[in-house]
């Protein structure tokens, strides 16, 4: 780690030999078709528990719009109410168990259905928010800096026909005060509905994380490095963006050509204006960042790279083949996130097109860092042996949301690299390759080993791959049932958890 100068606060050191699993709450086996923060949450948190792992690593829990990715949320702030337990709403009188839909079955979520069957009984339970009308207003209160915008957000959106707000009439697009302080007016009932769907939220949310760290489990939560272009955090706050006077980007995010993607990747975020940020000492970073870890006992920061130098492709460019390398904030901003926020627990996704000042400024920061295990092997479609030795500090995983499973990954191996995994994992028939890649996994230096539910289970990419990047269509989907967490399985993870000392 680089020397930090005095008084300077250093990042996190992760626990040593622990190991933790990787499923989002939307996996979880929710009974209305959909994971949610209900019993089935609490159930998962014993499984862990029980089988001996002390991280519970999810997605970003952020309200979802089209392509239905968390990466890409109508908040980084709010929760998403589609996780919200129905079942505890009958326990405190918000609804009957009459309003409650009918129960699902289900391996794959569909969201536009769930969408509708349970904001339909979401609304009902607010016209009975009466009985707990000062504990809503204590939250409202409590978290107004960004829930009253979002709130607003959320009403103007419906108001017009769920357009993104930059397709709006004028006067809600550019924030006019009469016109806003008339829509606050005219939409209170509606604009206090979206708060209470908050308030529902962030208490169940709440009641689960203290649950899971009373029973040694540590929530490790996720941060998207860019705000989605159509939410209430670039509406909300325009000046933080490379936006035009008309409130277009001037430059998006991406990723350059490489041997994967010929055209790049073109996300489409809206870049950050860091000269701006700069002035006020990244104040909403800071906010943001804190606001994460009032929910996340460990907040991993996606895309870690971008802050040391991100992709800037033009706005009406149609790929990422015309984008260019731009320098980052670096460490002036998480000098100012290490120094306000005291013991901030930070994990940097370094993943990508690694560069020295990328090495360099995680150096800085002393965060931890990450390995993958499909990575080491170049995705299979390079000769990088295995056999180096990965730093302590540093979180080991088989593969993450964007990775295949491992099961697809083995079978899709060339057959040299198939030879090097079953020599180096120890692979002979009829052993199970997703078994015996995990314990290599687990064999790691690294303090921090974590294994995406899905690989336990022996899953191909057709069964459980969570997310395909630069796709849009048919991911974020994967739901599990009850009948997955076996006894056998709990039995095996407690086993090699033990046997590597994690």
């Amino acid at each position: 780690m680089a020397m930090c100068a005095l008084n300077e606060v250093k990042g996190m050191k992760l626990k040593m030999r622990e190991a933790g699993i990787l499923l989002h709450i939307s996996s979880l086996p929710g009974p209305y078709g959909i994971g949610t923060l209900g019993q089935t949450a609490y159930d998962f948190v014993d499984f862990l528990s029980q089988s001996g792992q002390k991280v519970w690593q999810i997605l970003p829990i952020g309200p979802t719009s089209y392509g239905d990715s968390p990466y890409s949320a109508l908040s980084n702030f709010a929760g998403n109410p589609l996780f919200i337990d129905l079942d505890e709403l009958v326990v405190e009188k918000y609804i009957e168990r009459k309003d409650l839909p009918e129960k699902i079955q289900n391996r794959k979520i569909d969201f536009a259905y769930i969408s509708s069957i349970k904001y339909e009984v979401l609304h009902k339970a607010f016209l009975n928010y009466k009985i707990n009308e000062k504990a809503l207003y204590k939250f409202i209160e409590k978290e107004k800096n960004w829930l009253e915008d979002y709130a607003l957000f959320m009403v103007l959106k419906r108001e017009h026909e769920n357009k993104p707000w930059y397709e709006w009439y004028d006067d809600f697009k550019y924030r006019k005060y009469e016109s806003l302080e008339w829509a606050k007016n005219e939409f209170k009932d509606s604009i206090l509905e979206y708060e209470f769907y908050q308030f529902l939220f962030f208490r169940q949310w709440n009641k689960l994380k203290k649950y899971a760290n009373q029973n040694g489990v540590r929530i490790l939560g996720d941060m998207p490095i860019y705000c989605a272009y159509d939410s209430s955090d670039v509406w909300a706050n325009p000046s933080n963006f490379l936006l035009d006077e008309f409130l277009n980007p001037t430059l998006v995010a991406g990723c350059p050509p490489d041997a994967f993607t010929e055209e790049g990747q073109l996300w489409g975020n809206p870049i950050y204006n860091y000269a701006k940020m700069e002035q006020d000492k990244y104040s909403w970073w800071v906010w943001r960042v804190e606001h994460s870890l009032r929910l996340f006992d460990i907040l991993r920061i996606d895309h870690f790279r971008g802050f040391a130098g991100y992709y800037a492709i033009p706005s009406q460019d149609k790929n990422a083949k015309g984008g260019h390398w731009e320098k980052g904030p670096g460490y002036a901003l998480f000098k100012e996130i290490n120094s306000r926020i005291k013991s901030a627990k930070i994990v940097a996704e370094n993943l990508g097109f690694l560069t020295e000042d990328v090495f360099e400024l995680l150096e800085q920061c002393g965060y931890p860092g990450m390995h993958i295990f499909q990575f080491e092997l170049g995705d299979g479609k390079k000769n990088v042996p295995l056999r180096k030795p990965f730093k302590e500090n540093t979180i080991f995983y088989s593969g993450t949301h964007d990775n295949q499973t491992i099961l697809s990954f083995y079978h899709e191996l060339n057959e040299e690299n198939r030879k090097l995994v079953d020599s180096i994992c120890k692979i002979h028939f009829p052993a199970s390759p997703n078994l015996k890649i995990i314990e290599y996994c687990f064999k790691q230096e690294s303090a921090l080993c974590i294994i995406p539910l899905q690989d336990y289970l022996g899953l191909t990419d057709s069964e459980g791959r969570m997310n395909t990047p630069s796709t849009i269509g048919n991911n974020w989907g994967y739901k599990t049932l009850p009948m997955d967490f076996t006894e056998d399985l709990k039995k095996y993870i407690l086993k090699i958890t033990k046997k590597y000392h994690r």
